[in-house]
């Protein structure tokens, strides 16, 4: 703790610990944003006040704010020194702390006579700037999204016919599933474009499940400011646009190897814009519940990573059904030729996810 001045011993004459009251905000979901405690200024004249607060929360006595802790606090103060703040007449004194995800397991307030400790030596009289931290990460997060989203409406006005049949979430219930001439389309320039949002969508799905789960790969990134983030971001669409590049080669080995060299980009195409649309769909929830100051972002990335390996799941099944009709050989070798081009690909994500 950033003022943990060693335990602390004595006499607790009263634990207000089961009396804190944790209040919400509800928006999306109810989420904890304050924890109060009334603490009795009229019993025990003499005594003090255990005081343990949570980093980057901001404490408020009454209606004025007292201190901000900028790490984890402990300190006892007495309570001639309360009574000076909030007035000699005061009996009852509201003990407010602000923090996003507050929990009462995270703070303590008890009354007592204490032979150790001393009160804070910083922290008080904070200005109101410093409660306001700007937060980078969000900001970034925001921008990247809003790029995404001028891609998309970009490529809708550009390629209207191809946003079409790629970015309409019926076409993913559509029962065709069309042969042509592969390779060559790959590298044409609305397949590019496209790839290229996939990618950055990709990479931005990618950068949040890492900081909302607490991974720390970008760690030492996250406070050089907004152009580091996005070189970060944008490193990373560039290396999720050669991973897919490299995805559609190896689809392209085994169709040769199985004699279905026609189908292989519509086979490639038909699951990238199936991950597309989900990834769109994900991110724009995830980002709600962000936005409205939702605690459990772990969590809700959590959920939405299994989703999306869900989707990505029933998304080869889909294809094993919709190919049943296009192949000329039986189901069980239809079967082993996904097997080798999706399912092998598909467990080496779930592998670097789950390892």
């Amino acid at each position: 703790m950033g003022f943990l001045f060693g335990a602390l011993h004595g006499q607790v004459l009263e634990n207000y610990n089961p009396k804190i009251v944790i209040e919400h905000k509800y928006e999306l979901i109810p989420s904890s944003v304050i924890a109060i405690a009334d603490l009795n200024l009229k019993d025990y004249p003499m005594s003090s006040f255990q005081l343990e607060f949570p980093e980057k929360s901001a404490v408020f006595l009454g209606d004025k704010l007292w201190l901000y802790a900028v790490s984890d606090t402990s300190f006892v103060i007495p309570m001639e020194q309360l009574k000076k703040i909030s007035g000699e007449n005061t009996k009852t004194l509201s003990l407010m702390v602000y923090k996003e995800g507050i929990d009462s397991d995270q703070l303590s307030v008890k009354k007592g006579v204490f032979r150790k400790g001393r009160p804070v030596a910083g922290g008080v009289n904070v200005p109101n700037e410093q409660l306001r931290e700007k937060d980078t990460v969000k900001d970034f997060m925001i921008l990247a999204f809003v790029v995404v989203l001028a891609l998309v409406a970009l490529f809708k006005v550009t390629y209207p016919m191809v946003f079409q049949s790629v970015l309409r979430p019926v076409s993913l219930f559509q029962e065709e599933f069309s042969e042509g001439s592969s390779g060559m389309k790959l590298f044409s320039s609305d397949v590019i474009f496209y790839m290229l949002v996939f990618s950055m969508l990709m990479s931005l799905f990618a950068f949040s499940y890492l900081h909302f789960a607490g991974i720390g790969l970008l760690d030492e990134f996250l406070g050089d400011g907004l152009n580091s983030l996005l070189l970060i971001w944008l490193s990373g669409s560039v290396i999720f646009m050669v991973m897919s590049f490299l995805k559609y080669l190896w689809i392209k080995i085994f169709a040769v190897v199985y004699h279905l060299d026609k189908i292989d980009f519509s086979q490639f195409f038909y699951m990238v814009k199936s991950l597309m649309l989900v990834l769109l769909i994900l991110y724009v929830v995830v980002m709600g519940f962000y936005l409205q100051g939702y605690t459990a972002m772990d969590e809700m990335m959590n959920y939405a990573v299994w989703l999306f390996l869900v989707v990505y799941l029933v998304g080869i099944f889909r294809l094993f059904y919709l190919m049943l009709k296009k192949v000329p050989f039986k189901s069980y070798h239809l079967f082993s030729y996904l097997c080798s081009s999706e399912l092998v690909p598909f467990l080496v994500i779930v592998k670097l996810i789950v390892g």
